[in-house]
């Protein structure tokens, strides 16, 4: 009778463990980058963010970008408009830091967030975030500023980024006093 109950037990404790794992391959954690809207934003100005002798992390922005998400620099009059995903930005990456490290001009990249205004109706998002951008974290004065425009996208468990379009404060067009931080 014994061996019959512990052969029980150790029936009941493998079907559970085995439920567990079909559970947990059904319905992935959501990663903590993609749990909430402010996370998600910060997720991005992180992964962007990389010391002179390191790149951005790309693995964490494949991770916070819908598989078909853009990335889509200022553009300026008379060029076509340059829209990436992560891997082709990954590599435009690679390419310009391998030609800035040939010329002996490797630098840092640091981009923080600096005012937000934001958007949301349902499970759609869009946000323009201010930010300024230095090449070391401790740079007393950004190098450049300007709005990133995020559209995020939430599939009822978690948030994704969609797209992100951005221009650069110049002369001429200054970033405009509602998109500045409040004094």
């Amino acid at each position: 009778m014994t061996r019959i109950r512990i052969a029980a037990v150790i029936f009941l404790l493998l079907g559970s463990v085995a439920s567990a794992q079909t559970r947990s391959r059904r319905e992935p954690a959501v990663p903590a980058d993609a749990a909430s809207v402010d996370s998600i934003v910060a997720a991005l100005y992180a992964s962007v963010s990389h010391a002179p002798d390191a790149s951005p992390d790309f693995e964490r922005m494949r991770g916070i970008f819908l598989y078909v998400g853009m990335l889509v620099p200022p553009v300026r009059p008379g060029r076509e408009i340059a829209v990436s995903d992560v891997d082709s930005f990954a590599e435009k990456f690679k390419s310009a830091s391998d030609a800035r490290k040939e010329k002996g001009e490797a630098a840092g990249f640091f981009e923080r967030e600096i005012a937000r205004r934001t958007d949301c109706f349902g499970n759609i998002c869009q946000i323009f975030s201010t930010y300024e951008s230095r090449h070391a974290a401790s740079d007393p004065k950004p190098f450049e500023r300007g709005v990133n425009a995020i559209q995020l996208l939430r599939d009822g468990k978690r948030w994704w980024i969609a797209s992100v379009a951005w221009d650069t404060e110049r002369p001429d067009s200054p970033i405009p006093p509602e998109y500045l931080p409040k004094p």
